[in-house]
């Protein structure tokens, strides 16, 4: 059935055996046009949004060869002695890149937009350009079959979007002072992602090359289980997690709250699309397909500082994160830090080591996504209408922009962990995972930290829904009208989050 479907498509599509590296390309092209079209800001307009759509239909099409059975490797450079640059159709890639994909659409519409209102002096076509970069970049990522081409990559993305976090200092008109804010924010982004990459995760790419001579990304793993390789699997599996800085393990966190000074779909960019995510999607790709859920469950056993760890690290991340959180007044930096907790959700439901918690770990970044997203659009929104981004001055705005508020509240609930969320799901199924797991400590210290931040994520984002809705109005709430097209990509993702809490069990 598959097979008649991509055989009439393939020749108007121009899919070719090369079709995943054509995919990749998409963004990275439109970005090359943006450039060369930058003095006509309609054409780098009508070109991102309408590169977003290709993407995602030749995404769709991916999915389509992966379902029907696909699973080839495409080498872009060999380097001999099974050292390649390579993408590969696989599960995992295929959801984060429809995720990518389908994300950029609304993302494009609402950055147009957004810096329309926002930026009215300034020729925005370069945020555009970096900002279709960072999204090839992501999609390479998603695609990549092997952890060399995943490190290429990552570098390229931490590249692209830095000239996006230090957008107001970078493209400041002549008479504006220089944003300090901004120039602090691209140190501290530049500096702890390059410095975790190249001198953590690079070293560890290398020692597992030296060991095992690839580097490929193959189910179960590279190796199989064998107890001299413990203390070396202790080492290179701690310098592969926290090589991956964009996963915002702390202490490798506090780049993502300083970059909140870039313009809110960077942050939307940041938190739900490309980089963080990236992240904890290298992560998981690197415990399935590097050291394999089986070995990593033998080596544990063996020696608890071999993986044993990562559940107990992930916890205190979401512990510590949800109490920083709740001590912001700025609407963007709460969420933020509650990005940080809510990432170490997926870095801690992987760290379990079973199949089912791989599944809910990936489920978990997807919901995650589209509840995320749905808050930055939103707080860009009031921005936007009010000029605001202090959570005390928009008391009452709920009745202004009702629609907006209750979508925020919906994505809120996703924050929290309660129905209707379908992050709900992922909670009850990862209990279930490591009751079965048989280690007792470990479940009771889940089963804790789960409680305790359901109720310190409770804490923080309910005073913000009580009040946006039922306290006496701020000054400022009722300025001018929030235009259509920051109002109608959160309300779209707001939507797919209550369709996924009703389809879980279709998705898991």
């Amino acid at each position: 059935m598959i097979d008649y479907i991509l055989a009439p498509l393939s020749l108007p599509l121009f899919l070719t055996e090369n079709y995943l590296v054509i995919t990749a390309m998409i963004p990275l092209l439109s970005a090359i046009i943006i450039f060369f079209t930058d003095k006509w800001p309609g054409v780098s307009n009508g070109v991102t949004i309408a590169s977003s759509v290709l993407l995602f239909i030749y995404v769709c099409l991916c999915t389509l060869y992966w379902a029907s059975g696909d699973n080839s490797r495409f080498i872009l450079m060999d380097f001999g002695n099974n050292l390649h640059i390579s993408l590969k159709l696989e599960s995992i890639g295929v959801i984060f890149s429809l995720l990518i994909s389908f994300l950029w659409i609304l993302t494009s519409i609402y950055a147009i937009c957004y810096m329309k209102n926002n930026y009215p002096n300034s020729n925005y076509s370069k945020f555009l350009c970096f900002l279709s970069i960072s999204i090839s970049c992501a999609v390479f990522i998603a695609f990549s079959g092997d952890l060399l081409t995943t490190f290429i990559f990552y570098e390229l993305l931490t590249i692209s979007t830095y000239p996006l976090v230090t957008y107001n200092a970078i493209n400041r008109l002549p008479s504006q002072p220089i944003s300090d804010e901004s120039v602090i924010a691209g140190r501290y982004y530049f500096g702890v992602l390059f410095f975790s990459s190249l001198v953590i995760f690079f070293p560890a790419i290398g020692l597992l090359y030296h060991k095992f001579h690839t580097l490929d990304f193959v189910s179960g793993g590279i190796f199989k289980f064998d107890t001299s390789l413990t203390t070396f699997v202790t080492v290179c599996f701690a310098m592969l997690i926290y090589g991956v800085g964009k996963a915002v393990l702390m202490p490798m966190h506090f780049w993502l709250p300083k970059a909140m000074v870039a313009p809110t779909p960077v942050s939307a960019l940041l938190h739900a699309v490309a980089v963080v995510k990236s992240g904890v999607f290298i992560i998981i790709k690197v415990v399935l397909y590097t050291f394999g859920v089986d070995n990593m469950q033998h080596f544990v056993q063996q020696n608890w500082l071999a993986g044993g760890w990562l559940p107990y690290a992930a916890g205190f991340t979401i512990i510590i994160a949800s109490l920083i959180a709740l001590k912001q007044k700025e609407l963007k930096k709460l969420l933020a830090y509650s990005t940080v907790s809510q990432l170490s959700y997926v870095i801690l439901f992987v760290s379990i080591f079973s199949e089912l918690s791989a599944k809910v770990a990936v489920f978990q970044l997807v919901c995650h996504a589209f509840a995320k997203i749905t808050l930055f659009f939103i707080a860009g929104s009031i921005i936007t209408k009010t000029g605001e981004k202090y959570i005390d001055r928009i008391h009452g705005i709920g009745r202004s922009m009702p629609i907006t508020m209750i979508a925020f509240t919906i994505c809120a609930f996703s924050m929290i962990g309660v129905p209707p969320a379908p992050t709900f799901w992922s909670k009850f199924l990862i209990l279930q995972a490591v009751f079965n797991s048989s280690d007792i400590v470990l479940f009771v210290f889940v089963t804790l930290v789960l409680i305790v931040s359901t109720i310190l994520n409770a804490m923080y984002f309910l005073p913000i829904i009580y009040n946006v809705f039922f306290s006496k109005s701020s000054k400022n709430c009722f300025i001018k009208k929030t235009p259509v097209f920051l109002i109608l990509p959160p309300i779209v993702t707001a939507v797919c989050t209550l369709v996924i809490f009703f389809s879980y069990k279709v998705v898991l």
